[in-house]
């Protein structure tokens, strides 16, 4: 099958996305969406990319066998839901493609359009939120340190690449850009972010302020504002406005999975510009 540009829906990367969440929203929609994260998809879906999310920047994406779009052979593609004659399969020997190797993973893209439209990027938070701030000091430290937790410079240097990180993913080459993320050092160190949003607004009942940087978009609309507002107690919270997730290995997690009302949003809204 040769590709063309009429042949292909837009594209859209979500980095830093292993739930899958919002790259279903996207697919339901008929557009082209690889999520990207170091931890497989949740969903163990082929329209993933477990690596570095450097490695698909400049537009590539993961090739696709035959076998993984068509596993039994029934003339089906499971991954698009669609026939695979008609479906955007970066296959290996594929016409109008460029095929780049790297971290060991064979990458395509589409000749005739090869960056993506969109991307929608979660970075990771760890060292970008205001918690903690005690551990960014050389010490003597009044809470216990846990083996595992960064402190002093080896924090400060942590919060650095991070910061760059995002700033990275902001300069991509892609016109379209979303980075979320909670409050934190970004709105001092980066920019103010451009709208802060919470799932409350969406439809789902739980409070989570989570800002919203823009590149070339406008401020997402809420579509479903639950009574109350502001001044509601969610369902995720407790008596004293806490996140009622107990400590656990998995509570970062479960907690960074975007609410479904959110990512219909991004979807729905974002979706239809491109």
């Amino acid at each position: 099958m040769s590709l063309s540009p009429d042949s292909l829906s837009p594209r859209v990367l979500i980095a830093c996305e292993f739930s899958g969440t919002v790259r279903r929203a996207f697919a339901e929609r008929g557009i082209t969406a690889y999520s990207c994260d170091l931890l497989p998809a949740d969903d163990a879906s082929p329209f993933h990319y477990q690596g570095d999310v450097r490695h698909l920047l400049d537009g590539y994406a993961p090739v696709r066998f035959q076998s993984d779009c068509d596993p039994d052979g029934a003339g089906w593609c499971d991954a698009a839901d669609t026939d695979p004659a008609d479906c955007d399969c970066y296959g290996p020997t594929q016409d109008g493609m460029e095929y780049v190797e790297r971290g060991g993973v064979l990458l395509a893209r589409p000749v005739d359009r090869p960056h993506w439209d969109l991307m929608i990027a979660h970075p990771p938070c760890t060292y970008l939120t205001i918690a903690a701030e005690w551990a960014y000091g050389d010490g003597p430290y009044h809470q216990k340190v846990k083996p595992e937790t960064l402190v002093g410079a080896a924090r400060r240097t942590a919060r650095e690449e991070a910061l760059a990180f995002v700033q990275l993913l902001y300069d991509a080459p892609i016109p379209r850009v979303v980075i979320e993320n909670p409050v934190g050092v970004l709105s001092s160190r980066f920019r103010k972010p451009d709208q802060t949003i919470h799932p409350w607004q969406f439809g789902d009942d739980a409070s989570k302020a989570t800002c919203l940087w823009l590149k070339n978009l406008p401020l997402l609309t809420p579509t479903n504002e639950l009574p109350g507002g502001r001044q509601a107690r969610r369902a995720n919270q407790t008596a004293s406005g806490q996140n009622k997730l107990p400590p656990s290995k998995d509570r970062w997690k479960l907690r960074s999975v975007t609410y479904p009302g959110i990512a219909n949003a991004l979807a729905d809204q974002y979706g239809a510009l491109l």
